[in-house]
């Protein structure tokens, strides 16, 4: 993806999950906003947006991190909202195990106090640690936090599946006793 559509998909991202006020955007319960009015709230933004640079940054992410509605007249963020949506995910059987990518400073409280989902709404995990590693070099020295997923799932905590990315799972909260140590 070229800087110009990162640069918009960035926009996108912090429109959708975390504030479509800033540009006077509403989204419904459900995470959705029109697509016109974003193309047009956008531009008064001074954002370069339109239909085509909307698909090429969904197709061409390397995190699909949006949806479009089947009509394509609305759009969502898949996951990794701050704001109070309901995505409508059903619980599923994860994975044996999970991963979590974080900064080096919070592996100790961590692992004494479990993985919250701070400003978000729910705990992001990846299939790959690799991907994992990434969001955690984000922040700092990355570390690897192994969640023992099935282990959780069978004490009942639920996981979710993102819609957009299905190397993504969600969950509310992991508890210390299911984080198996750090890499």
């Amino acid at each position: 993806m070229d800087k110009s559509l990162r640069s918009l998909s960035k926009f996108l991202s912090y429109v959708l999950r975390d504030h479509p006020e800033s540009i006077g955007l509403s989204v419904d319960e459900n995470g959705w906003a029109s697509v016109d009015k974003l193309i047009h709230k956008a531009k008064e933004e001074g954002k370069k947006l339109n239909y085509n640079r909307l698909h090429d940054i969904i197709s061409h992410g390397s995190k699909q991190r949006f949806i479009l509605s089947e009509d394509g007249n609305y759009i969502r963020a898949g996951y990794g909202h701050s704001i109070d949506v309901d995505l409508q995910l059903r619980a599923q059987q994860p994975p044996e195990i999970l991963y979590h990518g974080t900064a080096q400073r919070n592996a100790d409280n961590i692992l004494a106090e479990g993985l919250h989902s701070a400003n978000r709404n729910l705990v992001h995990l990846s299939v790959h640690k690799a991907d994992a590693h990434q969001v955690g070099a984000r922040h700092g020295e990355s570390v690897i936090l192994r969640v023992n997923s099935i282990k959780m799932a069978r004490k009942n905590y639920d996981f979710y599946q993102s819609e957009s990315e299905p190397s993504i799972w969600l969950t509310k909260y992991v508890p210390a006793k299911f984080i198996d140590g750090f890499q």
